[in-house]
């Protein structure tokens, strides 16, 4: 069986796990602060950082994609009713890891070594 590295920067822990774990699954094992709460894709809570490797995770499934679009509208949402620049500009900065490089830790599994953190 084909066998992929995983390591998770928070914790400092690297894993050999069978091709198409799913991240949320190893976060669990290892101790690694990634959060959940549905398991399904639902709730957009797993969110984590793709620090390397972003090639060799699964593709975004339709679900995944349609969480992550809701969850990056709700801090558009939230800095548009910030009406002080200090506080606007220091929540934007603590959440401006939001991007291309995050995805759900429920949907997405390894086929290839990554590392990966919480967010």
């Amino acid at each position: 069986m084909a066998k992929a590295k995983v390591t998770f920067s928070d914790v400092n822990v690297t894993v050999n796990v069978p091709v198409g774990t799913r991240i949320i699954e190893l976060s669990e094992a290892v101790g690694s602060y990634i959060a959940y709460n549905c398991r399904e894709g639902d709730c957009g809570v797993c969110l984590f950082e793709v620090i390397k490797g972003r090639e060799n995770l699964s593709e975004l499934s339709d679900q995944e994609k349609t969480v992550l679009r809701a969850h990056f509208q709700e801090i558009m949402d939230g800095w548009r009713a910030i009406g002080d620049l200090d506080k606007l500009q220091a929540r934007m900065q603590r959440e401006n890891f939001i991007g291309k490089h995050c995805r759900l830790a429920c949907q997405t599994q390894v086929f290839g070594d990554v590392i990966v953190a919480p967010l």
